[in-house]
């Protein structure tokens, strides 16, 4: 949802995954919340955090998380969303983290996190990484969504707030 413009949550205070939660409980879907709220890369580097999640994660989670690590504007291997990172947020190698860059170490954790979410998806849904893709469908609806700025809800269209 949020790497469409035209839908991003603008939810002021709230971090990515938690301001896509609040976004969705304000248009009625708040069943979601829990879903989308652990989802961001950024969540993968707090050791707790992540401990927690993975064991108590619902496979809608594990979906949602594993297809935030696929999906850039196109879908794309997990090497690939990591390598883009890495080119516009460049590793450091020194310890704390600056602006949009984590150290070498950092990226390595979490690029094994990500590895095993995928691996864990993808046994829930018997498929490999490699058979992972777009359905012929989405391309349409992503394009309808950007042209309209429309999406439909469960009792209504509503218009895409500004």
């Amino acid at each position: 949802m949020d790497k469409l413009p035209a839908v991003r949550p603008q939810v002021d205070g709230a971090c990515h995954g938690d301001g896509a939660a609040i976004w969705l409980a304000g248009r009625g879907y708040g069943e979601l919340g829990p879903v989308v709220a652990g989802h961001p890369v950024t969540r993968l580097a707090d050791a707790d955090w992540y401990a927690a999640w993975l064991r108590d994660a619902s496979p809608e989670a594990l979906i949602v998380s594993y297809s935030d690590k696929r999906a850039g504007q196109r879908l794309e291997p997990m090497a690939g969303r990591f390598a883009s990172w890495d080119r516009r947020y460049p590793p450091t190698e020194r310890a704390g983290r600056t602006r949009g860059s984590w150290t070498v170490d950092t990226v390595e954790l979490v690029r094994r996190r990500s590895e095993e979410i995928e691996r864990r998806v993808c046994e829930l849904v018997g498929v490999s990484p490699q058979d992972v893709g777009r359905l012929r469908w989405t391309g349409r609806a992503i394009a309808s969504v950007l042209e309209t700025g429309v999406h439909a809800r469960r009792d209504s269209v509503t218009e895409t707030p500004e």
